[in-house]
């Protein structure tokens, strides 16, 4: 009885070490269905109780099925007092054939898994094409973007056999971006396995305009109606917000940006004369629409127009590859040096993940006076002489003489317009020291001069505030809208915007819209954008936009006040 007890004592002993003791890591594999049909793809997932940085071998499942890819996850939980970790794999295949397959053991350092049966039903005629000679793949450049930047995304189809007439590959449409296809489909070969794989290509250039989690979804290809789908897994992306720049208005993700000044023409000009100049930005991976207007069309010293603006945008195998050309007119208002500042740019190199700026340095116009009238007078000159009677030679004139007063006559006039010239700029100067001197309003005014018309610069602060700069951007923005000139109203538009909202990144006009949350403003800025593409012909009329943006500032003007 003795021996008994101890041997059932011992026996509960061991149980209970047993039990407490730490269980070993269990390898199991679960498939998503265990009947399917050729050509259709099956999950498998695949899960150890433990956190591991090593991976199953899954060679073996190479024998019977197509492996199109896999992705790992750690899963961490709280329970009973303990941390619990589980890392799993999620695998996806495609049969090779039909009939009774075998998932076999997967191993992981010295865990094995169970071995698991899959029936795969057979299909006949166009079906048999997507069966096991085919497949279906997608993939993109990154999983992380930038909003507003490019994500390369391709599909393909990789086949034995030609295609079937009814075949089709879908489409990708995205909500929330800006979808571009890269051209028409692209068909090439590629050895795989010891076979030579017919495949077919498509690309595209991805957009996205809203940050956070973005999908991209399933690929599908048929090879005609009542066949089964080849299909891929949704991909999922991160995009990340933009990020803050010193020199706001801008964000211009991009692999390159370039910036050039092609203007051929002179610096020197003569009061009067305008100058062309041409400008152009180039970049990857943006679109043409995305790019800024170049040159601010303020300027004290000379009027600054908008001639024409050119946007070309090229569909290349690393993407979208775009311009934008600007040629202005710059008519100096005054004789001197007329200054174009600089132009900075600042932009973000995803390749780098970093800001980086494009530059051109400040162009100086030196302005000429006309010529002076001098030559004219000494033409008259000459002409009275030629038309004098015939005098007898006792009784003729001493020319001479006349000739030497009419010089004189002019050395006077062209030393007394000078000296004017010299007073004037004088005054000039003083005007501009001074700041608030009006020349509307002086008493005193140059009398005209007879030699030199020159026109006069409109008289303005040295020092402009920040509300009086966004005030004559304003003005001059709704100008152009009652000039009914789209193209220089929507510059004008955007430049104004800038600096009415300058904690917001305006790209196109139709980010105005957007940030005021107005759909009367998006509908008459999209009839602005079509008469400046092309789609509208005729006159553009802007007096309604010109009354919308009133309406808006008045109101964000009176938000503010509060």
């Amino acid at each position: 009885m003795s021996q008994m007890f101890h041997l059932t004592r011992s026996l509960i002993t061991g149980l209970i070490i047993l039990a407490s003791s730490p269980a070993w890591a269990q390898l199991n594999v679960f498939p998503d269905r265990f009947s399917i049909t050729e050509g259709e793809t099956i999950q498998l997932t695949v899960e150890i109780d433990q956190r591991t940085s090593s991976r199953p071998d899954f060679s073996p499942l190479t024998k019977d099925f197509h492996f199109l890819g896999s992705k790992q996850m750690t899963v961490s939980s709280y329970a009973n007092g303990a941390n619990q970790n589980i890392t799993r794999w999620k695998i996806l295949l495609r049969p090779r054939r039909a009939g009774d397959l075998q998932i076999p053991a997967l191993q992981l350092n010295n865990e094995y898994s169970q071995p698991q049966l899959i029936t795969v039903e057979g299909v006949a005629g166009a079906a048999a094409l997507i069966s096991s000679d085919s497949f279906l793949e997608s993939s993109v450049d990154s999983y992380e973007v930038y909003q507003g930047s490019q994500l390369l995304y391709s599909v393909r189809l990789f086949h034995l056999e030609e295609l079937p007439p009814m075949s089709t590959l879908s489409e990708l449409t995205i909500p929330g971006t800006r979808t571009v296809p890269l051209g028409d489909k692209q068909q090439y070969s590629r050895q795989m396995k010891g076979q030579t794989y017919q495949v077919t290509e498509q690309s595209y250039a991805i957009f996205p305009d809203q940050t956070g989690p973005l999908t991209i979804p399933a690929a599908h290809f048929s090879a005609g109606p009542g066949t089964p789908e080849l299909t891929t897994d949704p991909i999922s992306i991160d995009v990340l917000p933009r990020v803050s720049q010193a020199i706001r208005g801008y964000w211009l993700p991009a692999s390159k940006i370039t910036l050039e000044d092609l203007t051929e023409a002179d610096n020197n000009l003569v009061l009067g004369e305008s100058q062309l100049r041409t400008l152009r930005i180039s970049a990857e991976g943006l679109m043409a629409e995305q790019l800024p207007a170049l040159m601010p069309l303020r300027n004290e010293l000379a009027r600054i127009s908008v001639e024409d603006v050119s946007l070309e945008q090229k569909l290349t195998a690393k993407g979208v590859v775009s311009s934008r050309t600007e040629t202005l007119r710059i008519t100096p208002a005054e004789r001197g040096e007329v200054t174009l500042p600089e132009i900075i740019i600042p932009w973000w190199n995803i390749n780098q993940d970093q800001s980086e700026k494009v530059r051109l340095a400040q162009v100086i116009l030196r302005v000429a006076p006309p010529s002076p009238a001098a030559p004219a007078v000494e033409a008259v000159a000459e002409k009275s002489a030629m038309v004098a009677p015939n005098i007898p030679s006792e009784d003729k004139p001493d020319y001479s003489s006349i000739r030497i007063l009419v010089w004189l006559l002019t050395a006077i006039a062209i030393i007394s317009s000078l000296g004017w010239l010299y007073s004037y700029s004088a005054q000039r100067r003083k005007k501009f020291d001074i700041g608030d001197f009006d020349i509307s309003s002086a008493d005193i005014k140059p009398p005209p001069n007879p030699l030199s018309q020159q026109p006069m610069a409109e008289a303005g602060a040295s020092q402009a505030t920040p509300q009086e700069d966004e005030q004559n951007a304003f003005d001059k923005a709704i100008q152009a809208c009652d000039r009914d000139i789209p193209l220089e109203a929507r510059l004008l538009i955007l430049d104004w915007a800038r600096l009415f909202w300058p904690d917001s990144q305006f790209t196109d006009s139709l980010h105005l819209s957007e940030i005021n949350n107005s759909k009367t403003l998006e509908l008459l800025l999209i009839d602005m954008e079509s008469y400046i593409s092309g789609a509208e012909t005729g006159q553009w009329s802007g007096d309604l936009l010109a009354q919308a943006l009133r309406h808006i500032r008045e109101s964000q003007l009176r938000k503010r006040q509060r």
